[in-house]
């Protein structure tokens, strides 16, 4: 029985179904493939599609030609340096038509017969008369993609997490997660803190809620429930915090109303 697998192009996002045939690949793999578009690199999707991903159109099925290899990368880097060259261009042409497009980053297919310019916008864009004369220029298929607050990030530059490096979703993560919510940060002790500490560049939640999110639970299994009567020396009180990192709760006496904190 052939098993099928998706595939997530890298230039447009679009997911295409494909055989595995005798390829030996791993989730993430970096692979060149085949549609009716031309030859496109895309990321292997062997664990199932996000919900996110589930809600996308699952496009045509394509051929995978190979697993991407270093010769593969060494042209990639070359596409994407003369894909940067065409965002000048393509501003100019913004400005002539007179659009609210703000222009982020621009990908070329690996056969080099499409450009794919990414651009942010405070609604929808009439971009028709736009798009021949990107074609007229560059004398390639031209696709323009609209883009959310998180994938604005992606896109850009120079852009860094509170971690002080590049932002994950540009730096290693194949996909965005689509379900990340406020109880991951609640669980990690920053919730409360105000939304500047738990969102990431893109005005969203951190993709690195995540990261940690099994060990803070698994430590939380081992430690009295805030809101839960305490024991301690100085008499019995009520937990009213948890800190994960030091393994310490603080107590508030019932008595009166002093706070201590304990290891647990």
């Amino acid at each position: 029985m052939k098993k099928e697998i998706h595939i997530k192009a890298k230039s447009d996002n679009n997911i295409y179904k494909a055989e595995l045939g005798n390829l030996a690949l791993v989730e993430s793999d970096e692979v060149l493939f085949e549609s009716d578009q031309g030859q496109e690199i895309g990321v292997v999707i062997l664990e199932g599609l996000s919900n996110e991903e589930k809600k996308e159109e699952i496009g045509s099925s394509v051929t995978i030609i190979r697993k991407l290899n270093e010769k593969d990368k060494e042209k990639c880097l070359e596409r994407k340096k003369e894909a940067q060259e065409t965002l000048s261009i393509c501003e100019e042409k913004i400005r002539k038509h007179g659009l609210s497009m703000d222009l982020l980053d621009a990908d070329i297919s690996f056969d080099g017969k499409k450009i794919t310019f990414y651009f942010s916008a405070p609604g929808r864009i009439d971009f028709r008369s736009l798009v021949p004369d990107l074609a007229s220029a560059f004398k390639k298929l031209i696709r323009l993609q609209q883009v959310g607050s998180r994938d604005k990030a992606k896109c850009m530059n120079g852009v860094v997490g509170r971690c002080g490096r590049g932002v994950c979703c540009r730096e290693f993560l194949t996909k965005t997660s689509d379900d990340i919510n406020i109880e991951m940060a609640n669980i990690q002790n920053i919730g409360q803190m105000g939304s500047n500490r738990s969102t990431g560049s893109c005005g969203k939640l951190m993709c690195c809620l995540k990261y940690e999110l099994l060990a803070y639970e698994e430590a939380k299994k081992k430690m009295p429930l805030i809101g839960a009567e305490y024991k301690i020396k100085e008499g019995v009180g009520i937990v009213i915090s948890q800190n994960v990192m030091k393994n310490k709760i603080v107590v508030e006496l019932i008595n009166d109303k002093k706070r201590v904190e304990v290891d647990c």
